[in-house]
């Protein structure tokens, strides 16, 4: 298979490969959260500097555009990603020159201008390796407006030999007008079948639990670290908290509560809890941690739909603040207090 180990993406790999020969001036790469769409459009943007690849499109790893690509010094490619994604993929970020470091709460999700704007001196220049310019733009859905309009501005005057390659998880928040002047790739979702047998294969451990925990997105459940995941022992802990529901008392949560209980790393299955309880509470089975179905079942007899839904949006307020420098432990005390609410006391 071209490019990227993962079934789901060869035929969209496919297509990326037969367009190397006559590259448009744009293409939008798109499909859902989780699933491998950056590493398919990183793999081939790499692959088309390579001098000798295969005839699928898998570079040769060998020859001289191998090497700078490998090394992330080809003067030929660029990239462009929000901050957190420059975190997360270990991509250099470039600060606005107006933008101070200490002032930074939370890394911006968001494509700014200010990383637009210093594409101007590439955009100029003449090709260093062979001819051909990569600019690949990850998420391209997250691109904030006026950066929208200084990317449509350099799309709709492309230098010879330029290719942006948009990578999108939400198709509809894309710019209608960058999206008409790019060529749509669309790449499909894993089965649950090929989801697990992926997982599998990477020695992932309780693989359906896994792959529910991430809300049926096999990459989120194969990069699970301690960020994200919470080391046995402390989940045990925050899940008796979370099954005793109406019975939470603030000794029993500063008892139980470990010194590794992070924002984000306990936000996730705070998250994954209170959808679980909102859908069991409405007659359905959990989807995220089918092995507390018991314990659901339980508390969402204590509570109504509408109830367990409003603690619901409160566990997606938390997940979204995780990246905040707060008080892990003043937050999950509060959290804990506004759960217990939720239930009739017995």
């Amino acid at each position: 298979m071209a490019l990227v180990p993962y079934s789901w993406l060869e035929k969209p790999a496919e297509a990326l490969n037969a367009m190397r020969d006559r590259m448009p001036n744009a293409i939008l790469l798109y499909g859902a959260p989780g699933t491998g769409l950056y590493e398919l459009g990183l793999a081939f943007s790499k692959s088309l500097f390579c001098e000798h690849p295969a005839a699928d499109g898998t570079p040769c790893g060998k020859c001289r555009g191998c090497q700078l690509t490998h090394a992330g010094t080809h003067p030929d490619f660029r990239q462009v990603l929000s901050e957190f994604m420059c975190a997360e993929w270990d991509v250099p970020y470039t600060a606005a020159d107006n933008e101070r470091p200490e002032a930074k709460k939370k890394l911006s999700r968001e494509i700014r201008i200010h990383q637009i704007r210093v594409l101007s001196d590439f955009l100029s220049l003449n090709a260093n390796q062979g001819g051909r310019r990569i600019i690949l733009v990850y998420p391209a859905d997250k691109v904030r407006a006026e950066a929208a309009a200084s990317l449509l501005k350099s799309m709709e005057e492309p230098p010879e030999g330029l290719t942006w390659i948009l990578v999108a998880e939400k198709l509809d928040d894309v710019l209608p007008t960058i999206r008409s002047r790019s060529r749509l790739v669309r790449a499909p979702s894993p089965s649950r079948e090929e989801a697990l047998e992926f997982l599998r294969s990477r020695k992932v451990k309780n693989a359906e639990e896994a792959l529910a925990f991430a809300g049926g997105a096999p990459m989120p459940a194969l990069r699970a670290n301690d960020d994200e995941r919470l080391s046995p022992k402390t989940e045990a802990a925050a899940l008796d908290l979370l099954r005793a529901g109406p019975d939470l008392s603030p000794d029993l949560v500063v008892r139980t509560l470990a010194p590794d209980l992070t924002v984000p790393a306990f936000s996730l299955l705070l998250l994954r809890w209170a959808h679980d309880l909102m859908r069991v509470s409405s007659g359905l089975e959990p989807h995220f941690l089918p092995g507390e179905a018991a314990a659901l079942r339980k508390l969402a007899g204590l509570t109504t739909p509408a109830k367990a839904a409003k603690f619901a949006d409160f566990a997606e307020t938390v997940r979204r603040s995780a990246d905040h420098p707060l008080n892990s432990r003043q937050v999950w005390e509060q959290t804990f207090f506004r759960y217990r609410d939720v239930f009739t006391k017995r």
